[in-house]
């Protein structure tokens, strides 16, 4: 009996790396690494959103104390470009990206997946394009200092070469499941647990 992703990480850390616990899921280490994939970015997601909100209400109870604080915004902006990055590879991952496809579902089945297959390989020529210039804008602000804070400016763009990795990995991925004639699938959503 297979076990759904969110099944195999309720069930415990402990049991999860265990040796061998992979050999007992039929050997399928790669929906492990997708799980715990899914579940780091989701982490990277809600830690964003809440250093994000705790930045700004410190930000904004700072200043009715007559008492600003001065790194606030520029935190905030790093916390919001995190959980913006985070949040498209969610979307990525889960195909809930806006997608038009009036024009596309006129199409015969072949030329469908032909726009299908077209439109993954926009994809991944982007997330090429985002990693090599994403390690550039990160090489060129290192040595910049933020301004309020004492860290690299870089900072805010480390999470750029993650997402273009998953960019080029996801869309590589939906142009051979097209490609192969599949219908693109959406990534089952994980249950959710209480905190």
């Amino acid at each position: 009996m297979r076990e759904t992703q969110a099944g195999i990480l309720r069930r415990g850390r402990t049991r999860l790396f265990e040796p061998g616990y992979a050999l007992t899921l039929g050997g399928d280490v790669s929906k492990i690494l997708v799980a715990l994939a899914d579940r780091l970015t989701q982490a990277v997601a809600v830690l964003s959103m809440l250093a994000l909100l705790t930045c700004v209400v410190l930000g904004v109870v700072s200043r009715q104390l007559n008492a600003p604080l001065a790194w606030t915004d520029e935190m905030a902006q790093m916390f919001l470009v995190w959980a913006a990055v985070a949040g498209w590879m969610i979307a990525l991952r889960h195909r809930s990206h806006i997608r038009i496809t009036m024009l596309v579902d006129l199409l015969p089945p072949r030329a469908r997946a032909a726009a299908e297959i077209a439109i993954q390989l926009c994809v991944v020529a982007f997330g090429l394009l985002l990693l090599r210039y994403g390690f550039g804008l990160i090489e060129r602000s290192w040595d910049i200092e933020a301004i309020s804070l004492p860290i690299s400016s870089a900072v805010i763009y480390l999470p750029l070469p993650a997402l273009a990795l998953a960019l080029v990995l996801q869309g590589a991925a939906q142009a051979i499941e097209a490609a192969r004639g599949g219908v693109a699938q959406v990534a089952p959503e994980p249950e959710t647990t209480g905190l």
